[in-house]
């Protein structure tokens, strides 16, 4: 009888600032080629199957009404997303700090007619996100404020106040006291989208998240950040003009070529009714000339 010598588990270390791993140990980090950043990060083991807290269901007997889409309001958003926020669903937007996202999200959550929303900022105070939603007349009694920084914090907010969507502005300036590494590393950013994706999809609530993009123009943090959330969009536009412009990069509910168009200004921003163009799709679209102020 052939004796099975089960081979001793091997130990992984990973870079703490970005996350690449390696077999062995080194001093520097083959991606980022900083010092002193690996660590072992435990060993590779087989995982003992557990009882599901779900049973699997039969997909005839799913309820598709339960991953209809929920209008914004805006209809240029709507559009780039599908038709709306999906239940359960997780969006990242991305774009160059100052751009105008936090604008644009704090009127989306503004308008949000579905229940409450909670916008979560970890960069201003309440007090500043109040004074913009004085300015751009995006106040609402269904719209509930949390300066947080700290993941734990982040989700007891969301136990709390019971949100039908979530905003969280930023994703990098999130951390969990449980990981390793500075706020906007790319384990802390892994580790915060990763909960919040849990959270989304247990509760049945989109989250956005909004993620800064560096100067070679990619998403501060992991590449596979994008990979982890249902939909990638980028909000676009130049730092001395007020055009803007929302695109759908991936999308797992809807087309991934629609584009939507805003006007910034001091009032707040606005919905651009009609795009000058013509889309991947083909679609004509008319000279930007009407905006609707919201």
């Amino acid at each position: 009888m052939t004796k099975v010598v089960q081979k001793p588990a091997r130990s992984s270390y990973r870079c703490s600032e970005w996350g690449w791993v390696s077999g062995k140990w080194l001093g520097r980090c083959g991606e980022c080629q900083a010092w002193g950043t690996i660590e072992e990060s435990g060993q590779a083991g087989a995982v003992s199957p557990l009882a599901p807290t779900n049973r699997a269901q039969p997909i005839t007997a799913i309820d598709p009404s339960l991953s209809e889409h929920r209008p914004v309001g805006l209809g240029e958003f709507d559009r780039v997303l599908g038709g709306g926020l999906v239940p359960g669903s997780v969006v990242l937007l991305a774009g160059e700090p100052g751009v105008g996202k936090s604008t644009l999200l704090l009127a989306v959550a503004a308008r949000w007619g579905h229940g409450p929303a909670l916008y979560v900022t970890g960069e201003e105070s309440v007090g500043q996100v109040r004074m913009r939603a004085e300015r751009t007349a995006t106040e609402s009694a269904k719209l509930f404020l949390a300066a947080e920084t700290d993941l734990a914090a982040v989700l007891g907010h969301i136990e709390q106040v019971n949100p039908s969507l979530v905003v969280v502005d930023s994703v990098q300036t999130i951390a969990s006291a449980a990981i390793d590494g500075s706020p906007g590393g790319v384990s802390q950013v892994k580790a915060v989208a990763t909960a919040l994706i849990q959270a989304a999809k247990q509760r049945s609530i989109p989250i956005i998240l909004v993620g800064h993009v560096t100067k070679d123009g990619s998403i501060a943090g992991p590449r596979t950040l994008e990979h982890l959330v249902d939909v990638v969009t980028s909000f676009e536009g130049e730092r001395h003009s007020g055009f803007r412009l929302v695109r759908a990069t991936k999308n797992r509910f809807g087309p991934a070529d629609e584009i939507g168009c805003f006007e910034l200004d001091e009032r707040g921003i606005h919905q651009v009714e009609r795009l000058c163009g013509v889309s991947q799709r083909g679609k004509d679209r008319r000279i930007p000339w009407q905006v609707q102020i919201f």
